[in-house]
């Protein structure tokens, strides 16, 4: 290895007194975030309440997020889960190559509800994972598109309410519905499936983002209206993929000027999927390493193969780093929730298909949190689709 190789492995590297350092500085944020709008970490309530175990019922389930779609029939019987009609899947119309109206754009939503035919008054859980702003009502509206969607009539709008009026002109008549995105999804995934013997309960996104979510009891959240809810505890999305991790490197400052959004999503950029190849790209470029045709937009799969059969040493510190990161952001959000025995569900590339990295992280968080917390991260299939139900059951 070379020395400027190994210099940069060495400042990827972070101590574990350094992990500490990051885990308290996202618990002291989340506070922040609990008690005032506009803070770095914006822990916004999703208004849903921690639902009952042993739910019953179906529920129609709607996830859309980048240029996918899909619907499936969800049951819950004595609080076990399963598909029963579906999934469908549909593709969104972009709207970069022909204007496309938001009565279209839900129009596509409800013809591909429609083809699980789901009984009359069927609750739906819309899983709607775009900027959106979620309303007590648990409806949300639309804050921007992103990924290259360009549906302007559908900005400021509230999501649900345009969904619940396609899905009646398609001859459907919809139950309660509510809207949530993916994080809280997964979350609920969790209260859905895992034993009585967990209290707390976390979701983790670590794919091509980065996003944590959890319940906390409702009376932490200093800026939520007391009159706008009223049970013990509230699903909490922090929008981890904003902080901004202590013992960020030139590198990455490098990176975040080149984005679109400088200064923002700054931990997004440290570790996420979509920006690990992009930091790799950056470094080698500023050392003057050669990396052939290496193409960030082949993905974070190409830089796992070449740190872990080409013996990349630059490839494996990002990645490693990506992990302690994300552990000690796991270990800051415990920190703010308190004693428990917690349930977390991991989503995503980022966590599941780089195989050094669930080890690391799970390693890495329990040495980071106190004697009185204890884990266990897993994957629940089809997360989405059960935390979307979970969630409209749970509060109906």
């Amino acid at each position: 290895m070379s020395a400027d190789i190994a210099a940069c492995c060495s400042a990827l590297n972070l101590s574990f007194s350094q992990l500490g350092e990051i885990r308290d500085a996202l618990c002291s944020r989340i506070q922040e975030g609990l008690n005032c709008e506009g803070a770095e970490i914006q822990a916004l309530p999703a208004y849903i309440p921690l639902p009952q175990r042993s739910l019953s019922g179906t529920a129609l389930v709607i996830d859309i997020g980048g240029t996918n779609m899909r619907a499936a029939l969800v049951e819950f019987r004595d609080g076990q889960a399963s598909i029963v009609a579906g999934p469908v899947q549909g593709q969104v119309d972009t709207g970069r190559e022909s204007k496309v109206t938001a009565q279209q754009f839900f129009r596509s939503q409800a013809e591909l509800a429609a083809q699980l035919e789901p009984p009359p008054h069927t609750p739906v859980g819309y899983c709607f994972s775009y900027p959106a702003s979620i309303t007590p009502e648990i409806d949300a509206k639309l804050l921007a598109w992103t990924k290259g969607i360009n549906i302007p009539d559908v900005v400021g709008t509230s999501v649900g309410t345009g969904l619940r009026r396609a899905l009646k002109e398609q001859g459907l008549e919809p139950g309660r519905l509510i809207v949530l995105n993916d994080t809280v999804a997964t979350l609920l995934a969790g209260t859905g499936t895992y034993s009585q013997s967990y209290d707390k309960f976390i979701g983790l996104i670590a794919g091509t983002g980065i996003n944590m979510a959890g319940f906390m009891p409702s009376r932490m959240v200093g800026k939520l209206d007391p009159r706008s809810y009223a049970s013990e505890q509230i699903a909490i999305n922090l929008e981890a993929g904003n902080f901004k991790p202590l013992y960020a490197t030139r590198w990455d400052d490098m990176l975040d000027a080149a984005t679109d959004n400088p200064g923002r999503q700054r931990f997004e950029k440290a570790c996420s999927g979509y920006y690990v190849p992009f930091l790799y790209q950056t470094i080698a470029n500023d050392i003057g390493l050669d990396i052939g045709d290496f193409d960030p937009k082949w993905g974070t799969g190409h830089l796992v193969k070449l740190a872990l059969e080409h013996n990349d040493e630059l490839a494996m510190s990002i990645l490693k780093r990506s992990g302690r990161l994300i552990a000690a952001t796991i270990a800051g959000f415990m920190k703010s929730m308190g004693a428990g025995n917690y349930a977390i569900v991991a989503e995503g590339s980022r966590y599941w298909k780089d195989p050094t990295q669930a080890p690391l992280v799970y390693d890495l968080v329990g040495q980071l949190i106190q004697p009185d917390q204890q884990f266990a991260i897993n994957a629940v299939p089809n997360a989405n689709f059960i935390g979307s139900a979970c969630a409209v059951l749970g509060v109906l």
